[in-house]
């Protein structure tokens, strides 16, 4: 019974290096990481006598990252990079058969014409804001519920529009991507081609960690070998020391 007992505790002691961990971890399933300068504003003001997304200046302007996923993704949660900015933020994706096909800008209600997502409006207490270095911010919101998003699709567009009241969002350009982005502006009416790409994660929160490699489960299985062996032996000595040969 000794013997067993202290094999068990061998196992126990090296079972958290077997296992799994119990605990989820996030796990980023796209990302055009932010560079240090900036792409585009997309930023409508927000009038405090007629509040909403009112489309008041002929400088509003909306913008729209453009990508492709190599593989089917499931997320749950989107973070974007830029400047710091006040108020709420209009987030809309949808995919593209074409470019520009089916973007549509922020109604007044902070709404969208075409979104695969089920809301699309999320105020200050919604978006978590975080400084970063060089004078940028990540922000980031949780969906209501999981997207999976298709490799076969040809490509897809994000929108994040701020509703700002002094403090207007610039969307912070990435190395990666496309090449372009979309934008549209109030005083031309139109949705227009412009260079460069705009930072942003997509991030799945529920991913499971990878199960350790069979490095560590050998090196796992082995001390709980010696942790039992050295046990049998002290098992046959009396007082805890090695048989001497006669």
């Amino acid at each position: 019974m000794g013997m067993l007992k202290s094999f068990r505790y061998g196992l126990l002691a090296v079972c958290p290096v077997l296992a799994p961990t119990c605990s989820d971890a996030a796990v980023d399933v796209y990302s055009q990481a932010p560079s240090s300068s900036l792409a585009d504003t997309s930023a409508v003001y927000n009038n405090p006598a007629d509040p909403g997304f009112n489309w008041a200046l002929d400088a509003d302007m909306e913008a729209w990252a453009y990508f492709h996923v190599p593989t089917d993704v499931s997320l749950n949660r989107i973070s974007w990079y830029g400047t710091d900015s006040d108020g709420a933020f209009a987030v809309a994706l949808f995919a593209a058969s074409c470019f520009s096909c089916s973007a549509s800008w922020a109604q007044t209600g902070g709404t969208f014409g075409s979104n695969m997502l089920t809301t699309s409006l999320f105020g200050q207490s919604q978006v978590h804001k975080t400084a970063l270095a060089g004078g940028l911010f990540s922000y980031y919101v949780d969906l209501p519920s999981s997207l999976v998003l298709s490799a076969s699709s040809p490509s897809y567009g994000l929108s994040v529009v701020n509703n700002y009241t002094s403090l207007p969002f610039s969307w912070a350009a990435s190395a990666q991507g496309s090449g372009f982005h979309l934008h549209y502006i109030v005083g031309q009416a139109m949705f227009l081609r412009a260079p460069g790409n705009l930072a942003f994660t997509l991030t799945d929160t529920g991913a499971v960690p990878s199960v350790p490699e069979p490095k560590g489960m050998y090196l796992a299985v082995t001390g709980a070998i010696f942790l039992w062996s050295a046990s049998a032996v002290r098992r046959r000595s009396p007082n805890g020391s090695y048989p001497r040969c006669r």
